[in-house]
């Protein structure tokens, strides 16, 4: 209650309580027996609250504070007895009630303390009235009047202030939690491992933390507003997560959590495998105010799950081709010593020498299937040392020359690099060479021409050398191009297919990439090679 609804109510308090302008007069008259007896009634009173703890404790001055509460008590009865009762004596009321609930003092202590006071004030009337008893009575019913509109008024303003002390206080606390929560919030979407986006109902970005905007390479800024699938997701995998939303939406409260993977795009063109999940969100009338979203970046761990599903086929490779090879020895060794017997008994049929010819040439590849198959399922172990890549592709050019022998071929070089040199397997990288400037010859007519271009390049976040070779073939059709480099598959007449395959797990045991280029027309292999020393 406000001072101002106090000083309205008052009237209708002395109304109540049947306080008259008579009441004043007898307060006046009772004033002449009270005042020499005041000093003894403030004694009284602070000698009795210092012997009570809970009213001690508010004693905190020393002699000095007394000395002042006395003042202020002798003050407060000099009023009481002298008026006059008008809105600043309320007012001075108000104040104290204010006060004591300032210094925390339990409102039950203001009652008793006003009735310690109102009866050491009516034993001095009772003891020291000269004159008409009848008027001695009431002079003490108008100061009992007027001390229950004192109390009463004092109460009514102790309790508007306690109350808004406690509001203030649970206001504080509640701003302190509230506070609280947001660092806690706030420390969890900076330090989180994980995306954490919230959008609004219509799919558009309110807020995302720093690991999305590092991930991605969209600061917040710039993108708050825009619509989330847009920015983030490939247009192939964002019906999936429209349909994860409208799922979650129907059910929000299924036992199993919906999931689903997306491809993040970032600014540099990278794609990242993220799982999704979806959450919507409610204001507090609980209308839907819009959708949290989490994922978590699996790529990594795909591609690690891939590997070693990877390694566990070619170790599977392995034992297979290890095995046949081992059983079949035997027998190709009979089908050579047979086909060489043959050979002398049909020496003067040239047709029947045809197909002997046949046989061992046949004999021959499978020999060479078994080779490539454990070369290709063989763990790889790098003997890594300076080179220029240049060399290692004039050395793999080398090697080819019986199958450029005849032929109109010519290698044009663009070399970025100069005598810069890598750390390398020589050995190896020639195999890749020699394997994609093998397929551009068998693939071109005459006159060919292949070109290899190396220049600087960055490989995710590290440096990189990219050696591009590009033939002026018919070139690689777009629905094999995501193909040439499986096991066993080939476009060639003659030959395992095995190649490229082993090419690829080449280049990845070096860190790099190879994959078909978009150049047209021809064929564009590329490859790409980390340029720092390996960790």
């Amino acid at each position: 209650m406000e001072l101002a609804e106090i000083l309205a109510h008052h009237p209708e308090l002395e109304s109540y309580v049947g306080w008259t302008d008579a009441d004043a007069e007898r307060i006046g008259l009772a004033a002449s027996y009270l005042l020499p007896y005041i000093p003894q009634v403030v004694d009284d009173f602070y000698d009795t609250l210092q012997r009570h703890p809970a009213t001690a404790r508010l004693i905190t001055g020393g002699a000095e504070q007394i000395a002042r509460l006395r003042r202020t008590l002798t003050e407060w009865l000099m009023q009481l007895l002298s008026g006059p009762y008008d809105a600043a004596y309320v007012a001075r009321r108000a104040q104290v009630g204010q006060r004591h609930a300032e210094l925390g003092l339990e409102l039950v202590y203001t009652g008793v303390a006003m009735g310690r006071i109102r009866t050491a004030m009516t034993q001095v009337l009772l003891d020291q009235w000269r004159g008409n008893l009848a008027l001695r009575g009431q002079a003490i019913a108008a100061l009992n009047r007027r001390i229950d509109l004192d109390l009463a008024i004092m109460s009514a303003m102790y309790e508007a202030e306690h109350a808004e002390r406690e509001k203030a206080a649970l206001r504080r606390h509640l701003e302190g939690a509230l506070h609280q929560e947001k660092n806690f919030s706030e420390s969890l979407l900076a330090h989180a491992q994980a995306i954490v986006l919230v959008v609004d109902p219509d799919g558009r970005i309110v807020r995302y933390n720093a690991y999305l905007e590092q991930l991605a390479g969209r600061p917040l800024d710039k993108f708050r507003g825009q619509d989330w699938l847009t920015t983030f997701i490939a247009q192939v995998d964002r019906p999936r997560l429209q349909r994860l939303a409208e799922q979650t939406a129907a059910q929000p409260d299924a036992a199993q959590e919906r999931q689903a993977a997306a491809v993040l795009m970032t600014a540099e063109g990278r794609q990242r495998t993220i799982r999704w999940v979806a959450s919507p969100l409610r204001d507090a009338q609980g209308q839907p105010a819009g959708w949290l979203w989490v994922g978590h970046d699996v790529t990594d761990l795909l591609a690690a799950q891939e590997e070693a599903l990877q390694a566990q086929r070619l170790a599977t490779i392995g034992q297979v081709a290890a095995g046949l090879a081992h059983e079949a020895r035997n027998a190709l060794q009979r089908i050579q010593a047979c086909a060489e017997m043959l050979e002398l008994e049909v020496a003067d049929r040239p047709e029947a020498l045809d197909y002997v010819r046949r046989i061992e040439h046949a004999q021959s590849h499978l020999h060479q299937l078994f080779d490539e198959v454990r070369s290709y399922a063989a763990p790889i172990k790098l003997d890594r040392s300076h080179a220029r890549l240049a060399s290692i592709w004039r050395e793999a050019w080398e090697l080819l020359a019986p199958q450029r022998a005849g032929r109109d071929v010519r290698l044009v070089e663009h070399d970025a690099l100069g005598e810069v040199q890598l750390v390398v397997d020589p050995f190896r990288l020639m195999q890749v060479f020699r394997n994609i400037l093998e397929n551009a010859l068998a693939a071109c007519q005459d006159p060919v021409e292949i070109q290899i271009l190396c220049h600087p390049a960055q490989l995710g976040a590290r440096r990189a050398v990219q050696v591009v070779f590009r033939d002026n073939g018919p070139g690689i059709p777009p629905e094999l191009k995501t193909r040439i480099f499986e096991p066993f598959f080939t476009t060639k007449s003659k030959g395992t297919g095995l190649g490229m395959a082993i090419a690829q797990r080449l280049v990845h045991a070096h860190g790099g990439t190879i994959q078909v280029g978009p150049h047209t027309p021809g064929a564009e292999i590329i490859v790409t090679l980390p340029w720092d020393e390996p960790p």
